[in-house]
């Protein structure tokens, strides 16, 4: 793997961004004390690994000259981005890692830890990650609060944190499983791998559509596009694993248990999904001197595309395992509490499906992470359908357009909305926008501003209570709290409003055991 030195940086960094964005997405459902438990390491562990690559930097600045010329900008000295580097700390790259400080995260996500969740965590404390104190210390904390650094230092402490992390999780082969991080975090060491053949993918684009100019004078760019077109999950695993992904697996994996699986498939709303067509390798040698300067990437990388078969590669978007060992088969899916899944209607079936997210504080703009109940809804469905595409030949669902929106807890906006996206109030335009399906996610439970529901009921041409009493009895197995919930469902013209919960895991598993069903409802 011949892959320059910069650009492999530049991999590491983006792949670290990856993994924080995901983790930034599942605040509520990713807590620092479970993930440390399980994995030995949490959020402000990253962020603590950026902070000690920036004192290791700090050090090459002073001693290696060959180093200015890549981090100092001009017009600077390489003896004041040292100092910055020093003082660099933990809250800069804690607001990296979270997407906002520390103080803020925790103070709208952080859950108080039950006596047993305690227990676990000191039980555990084995596997924690440890670091140097006295390097985390700023040299200077009032220059701190003034510290900023450049892209290109950035991009290094970025990967520097992310291999930290890598050699964390090896020196824990045989006491953090992948399907286990997988189940409590929604990422694994298969993630990673797949993280960086992503960005490889997209560095392969950048160069040949010409938005990177001269990024890298020091290798012939032909050159690099066919390394990175040819980098496959197989390279990367051997960068994240530290040796290939058989070799880890015959060396370090066992065998998920019956109690291990089922925990993993009620997880799967948490999982970070990957796109296929990227994770697959491209040409080994690409012909450049056939495109045209109009050429665009995605239409040369389609054109390339070739899966190598290889017994042991995870190019799927399932990780921890080869698919047959976790994925039941297509026929006789089981999500959550075990109830078989209907096949889709055979032919091809073309949806328009909305999602309008009911949330005061998400329609101010007061979250920082943004609203995460609709995204997580949309990646929801898009699994389903890409999983049923795959399975079942006889039938073709197309979603031409995901509308979206989001409203404050105003009955009124509510119903607005519906009836526009069902097609009774259409404006000038909205015509594409009428949904076959429509999901509402928040505004479901028994606040005074929950409502939803009556919104909901009040421009329903049929109400379907059935469907959401047998979702109710179906999620109450795996959470009690799923019976509180007064979400409805029914007709509007040829629409299906179905609400569902404001949580974004709630809505996912409400949305996964419901789907399959509504399919057969919008065919009729």
């Amino acid at each position: 793997m011949n892959i320059p030195a910069d650009i492999i940086e530049h991999m590491n960094a983006e792949a670290f961004e990856s993994l924080c964005e995901h983790l930034r997405a599942r605040s509520d459902l990713v807590q620092n004390m479970t993930l440390m438990t399980i994995s030995g390491f949490c959020r402000n562990c990253l962020a603590k690994w950026m902070v000690l690559e920036a004192r290791k930097l700090s050090k090459q600045l002073r001693s290696d000259d060959k180093l200015t010329d890549r981090y100092i900008q001009e017009g600077e000295k390489c003896l004041d981005i040292a100092n910055k580097l020093n003082n660099w700390g933990y809250e800069d790259a804690a607001k990296i890692v979270y997407g906002c400080t520390y103080a803020e995260w925790k103070n709208r996500h952080q859950s108080k830890a039950t006596e047993e969740q305690l227990r676990l965590y000191n039980e555990s404390k084995t596997l924690h990650a440890t670091h140097d104190a006295t390097l985390l210390k700023c040299d200077d904390d009032e220059y701190q609060r003034q510290t900023e650094l450049s892209q290109a230092i950035l991009t290094r402490l970025k990967a520097g944190a992310f291999e930290s992390l890598c050699e964390h999780l090896r020196a824990r082969s045989d006491l953090v499983p992948n399907m286990e991080l997988m189940t409590i975090s929604g990422f694994c060491r298969n993630c990673l791998a797949k993280w960086l053949v992503v960005e490889a993918r997209h560095i392969s684009n950048q160069i040949v559509s010409n938005e990177v100019v001269n990024l890298y004078l020091s290798e012939n760019q032909r050159n690099i596009v066919d390394t990175l077109d040819s980098f496959g999950y197989d390279e990367a695993a051997q960068l994240v694993y530290g040796c290939t992904y058989p070799e880890w697996k015959k060396r370090h994996m066992k065998k998920a248990t019956d109690e291990q699986l089922e925990r993993y498939n009620a997880s799967k709303s948490l999982h970070a999904t990957h796109n296929k067509e990227l994770l697959a390798t491209r040409s080994q040698k690409v012909n450049y001197q056939h495109e045209t300067a109009t050429t665009k990437p995605s239409q040369a990388a389609a054109a390339q595309i070739c899966v190598p078969n290889q017994q042991n590669s995870l190019l799927s978007d399932v990780c921890c395992q080869e698919v047959d060992a976790i994925a039941p088969s297509a026929a006789e899916t089981k999500p959550l509490s075990g109830h078989k899944v209907l096949r889709p209607p055979t032919g091809s079936t073309k949806l328009t499906i909305g999602i309008l997210t009911v949330s005061d504080r998400a329609a101010a703009n007061a979250y920082e992470s943004g609203d995460l109940s609709g995204p997580m809804v949309e990646s929801t469905i898009r699994r389903i359908i890409d999983s049923f595409n795959a399975s079942f030949k006889d039938q073709d669902l197309i979603v031409n357009n995901f509308v979206k929106d989001i409203v404050p807890d105003e009955k009124a906006q509510i119903e607005e909305m519906l009836l526009r996206w069902s097609g009774k109030a259409s404006r000038q335009g909205d015509s594409s926008n009428v949904c076959n399906l429509i999901f509402t996610t928040g505004g479901t439970g028994f606040s005074p501003r929950d409502v939803t529901p009556e919104a909901t009921i009040s421009i329903l041409d049929r109400e379907c209570r059935g469907l959401m009493s047998w979702a109710s009895i179906e999620l109450t197995s795996k959470q009690p709290l799923a019976t509180l919930s007064r979400a409805a469902a029914g007709v509007c013209g040829k629409t299906i409003i179905i609400n569902l919960p404001g949580n974004p895991a709630g809505a996912a598993q409400v949305a996964e055991l419901l789907f399959p069903i509504i399919l057969h409802a919008i065919e009729d």
